[in-house]
């Protein structure tokens, strides 16, 4: 459990401005990426401690973030192939979606297939994340746009809750809260 966020959220804050910095990195080596998929997994690790730690505020948890969403083409995602991904969706058919926080975190924390997607301009920059988990391979690839990534790292970096409501559930056996943002600022 958590006993103190600042410090979580702290890291969170930094590894957003690493992030951004990455955006217009145009030559990766191997380094990068494995930096970069520290930052990523780490980050969205950071989020799902602080809100199993109820360290996050209600409104933070009940973020839908713009995605889109990549169906398989019928072929079978597995251990000998899932570094060919892109071999294994219909990018022609992805659909706009709005995915959970919690529904998000399981899909990084426990992801399968994890890479990075680039533009297709002449600039070759970061464009985002694809990624799907173990669960989930053979239906459908995520996509999430690094400046929502940063945004989100952000957000949870800078939410302290300022009011919390308890109440106890005899059937969970245990509390359940509900926590607001800090009041805006006049």
């Amino acid at each position: 459990m958590i006993f103190e966020s600042y410090y979580w959220k702290k890291d969170l804050l930094k590894i957003a401005r690493k992030l951004s910095k990455r955006k217009t990195l145009v030559i990766w080596t191997d380094v990068d990426f494995g930096e970069f998929e520290k930052e990523i997994m780490f980050g969205f690790y950071i989020i799902r401690k602080l809100a199993d730690a109820r360290k996050l505020s209600s409104s933070t948890m009940s973020n839908k973030l713009d995605a889109r969403k990549i169906p398989n083409n019928g072929k079978i995602v597995h251990l000998m192939n899932h570094h060919r991904y892109w071999e294994f969706y219909d990018f022609e058919k992805a659909v706009v979606t709005k995915l959970d926080i919690k529904f998000l975190l399981n899909q990084i924390v426990h992801s399968y297939v994890f890479s990075p997607y680039f533009s297709e301009n002449e600039n070759n920059c970061l464009e985002g994340i694809h990624f799907t988990s173990d669960k989930n391979r053979n239906e459908w690839l995520y996509e999430l746009n690094i400046d929502i990534i940063i945004a989100s790292f952000k957000d949870v970096g800078n939410d302290y809750p300022w009011d919390i409501t308890l109440s106890f559930d005899t059937n969970k056996k245990d509390y359940t809260f509900k926590s607001t943002d800090l009041p805006p600022k006049k």
